[in-house]
């Protein structure tokens, strides 16, 4: 290949081809995916890839999606479009107008690219692929397991195995920290951030203990929820409490064979969550394959959603799960429904070609279809 020919495949940073068979692999999943969100009533929708700004980056989910989102001017209206970097953002746009007369719980699905002007520290890709659930209209403990047992059952579905699950709830650090300084703040915050205990010791402020607790009650499931039964809390906190509690119970009682890790106070989710959030690993995965949370709509409805991430979970090589491949000579559509409702894969002969076994074996055959049977190649 010559320079010339390497300078036209370069792709800008962040970017690049999926090829077969990561492309089909990829496909596939996506679907089985949504298989499983359309079997628990979930009804699927497709949005554009760009929209208006003022329409993509208004309210709710969209707000705060700015920094991360490419701009670019349309032609024909001459108005600013932005490329969506999260689905979410128009998912709440559809339920608050074109799927506003819907009976809620509204519950919809979705797949899609984004674009993101950077990459994250376990994934520097910035065009990602996201598969997802919403469901929108109602809050309550229920929808919030709901949403993260349907997500559960569609990893699962494509045998994502060693499954953690780490549930939060992220907006308790504005509920604490609303009436303290802005520097004050982000001292607070990074010291939550690293567990560091003895700098919030060090900062008296009014709920100054009650943070302390709640840094203690983190870690694994059985622990960290006798932990939080046993603090005393009162009020708003209180409710809090129980109501995440609740969740826990209900995603630990409907399936055990994932492991349960709590932390109240862990806020990688994203910026737009208002409510309890939730993260998944898998042990036989790098980072985050998936996260989702609540939050509120265009219209100020309380919704919660899943985000399931699939670079993450397509990244590491699969064995070779392809149908053998058998070449038939020349082109014959009925003796190729025969080879294919066999279980095989077929490729057709050039019919200029008459050395038929040598071009089987350049096209990466195993087989050859010969005298209406379907004939083993020697290598």
């Amino acid at each position: 290949m010559t320079v010339s020919q390497n300078q036209k495949g370069l792709l800008p940073a962040g970017l690049s081809d999926i090829l077969h068979p990561q492309a089909k692999d990829q496909a596939k999943t996506i679907e089985n995916l949504l298989d499983v969100f359309s079997n628990y009533g979930y009804f699927r929708v497709k949005p554009p890839l760009v929209e208006y700004e003022e329409t993509l980056l208004s309210d709710g989910p969209g707000t705060v999606l700015k920094d991360s989102t490419f701009r670019i001017m349309d032609p024909l209206s001459q108005k600013m479009m932005a490329l969506r970097s999260d689905v979410t953002a128009q998912i709440s746009r559809i339920a608050s107008t074109r799927l506003s007369h819907l009976t809620r719980p509204l519950r919809l699905s979705y797949s899609g690219d984004i674009l993101r002007v950077n990459g994250d520290s376990f994934n520097t890709e910035r065009q990602k692929t996201q598969v997802g659930a919403e469901l929108i209209g109602i809050e309550n403990e229920f929808c919030d397991s709901e949403i993260i047992l349907v997500c559960l059952k569609a990893l699962k579905s494509i045998n994502i195995q060693n499954i953690t699950i780490d549930i939060n709830l992220p907006f308790l650090r504005d509920f604490f920290l609303k009436e303290l300084s802005t520097s004050l703040k982000e001292e607070i915050n990074k010291a939550i951030d690293l567990k560091d205990k003895k700098i919030i010791q060090k900062l008296k402020f009014k709920y100054s203990e009650i943070l302390l607790n709640l840094m203690e009650s983190s870690g694994e499931y059985s622990y960290a929820t006798q932990y939080l039964k046993e603090l005393k809390l009162e009020g708003f906190l209180d409710e809090v409490r129980n109501y995440y509690l609740k969740v826990i119970e209900i995603v630990n009682n409907n399936d055990q064979s994932i492991k349960i890790s709590i932390d109240p106070l862990e806020n990688r989710g994203f910026k737009y969550h208002s409510g309890l959030s939730f993260t998944i690993f898998s042990e036989n995965l790098k980072g985050e394959i998936a996260k989702g949370g609540r939050y509120k709509t265009l219209n100020g409805e309380s919704a919660i959603g899943c985000t399931i991430y699939i670079e993450k979970i397509i990244s590491t090589p699969k064995l070779n799960s392809e149908k053998p491949l058998v070449y038939v000579p020349h082109l014959n559509i009925n003796d190729a429904d025969k080879v294919i409702s066999n279980g095989y894969r077929v490729v057709f002969g050039n019919n200029l070609n008459t050395d038929f076994e040598k071009d089987a074996l350049n096209l990466k055959c195993q087989y050859i279809w010969q005298n209406d049977s379907i004939v083993k190649l020697e290598t």
